[in-house]
């Protein structure tokens, strides 16, 4: 499994399936030591997620601005899978027509590994969610077109 793409800044007032990510690989991240509560992963850029971004920052000797940019991305990513492995969770929200970022890419990217056309630039369009509705019939899943948990645990 890959590392999702970093697709664009996230800040405080950002929101989609990659802040849901981040808020699952900060509470996978989370020590005895770590004084923020656990994120409820609902692709919200609040002040809680702020918090918990500037407290992995400050732990983990960087800039400390509370906000996502590709080495805050790369660096908590290489945390989290040094505690639980390459496995990319579920990003806690489903993905459907309009949502963006680095974890529609790596669908896009799964998906065409599996034999799908698509081009995977981070954009969940028309083409993607008929690639994702195929996807679901073959593996036996309701075909909506929404990646939910039972599609990404299929397709991961």
């Amino acid at each position: 499994m890959a590392i999702p793409a970093y697709a664009s800044l996230m800040q405080r007032g950002s929101y989609g399936p990659d802040v849901a990510l981040v808020q699952n690989w900060l509470n996978g991240v989370r020590d005895q030591c770590t004084w923020y509560q656990p994120l409820k992963p609902d692709g919200k850029f609040g002040l809680s997620t702020e918090q918990a971004v500037q407290e992995f920052q400050l732990k983990n000797r960087m800039t400390v601005d509370g906000k996502v940019g590709r080495n805050t991305w790369n660096v908590l990513y290489a945390r989290y899978t040094a505690k639980h492995g390459l496995d990319v969770p579920y990003p806690g929200i489903p993905l459907h027509s309009g949502s963006t970022g680095g974890t529609v890419r790596l669908i896009q990217q799964k998906l065409d590994s599996l034999g799908e056309r698509l081009t995977a630039d981070g954009r969940f369009g028309d083409a993607t969610a008929d690639a994702v509705r195929r996807f679901q019939r073959r593996a036996g899943l309701t075909a909506d077109g929404i990646v939910g948990s039972a599609t990404w645990e299929k397709m991961f």
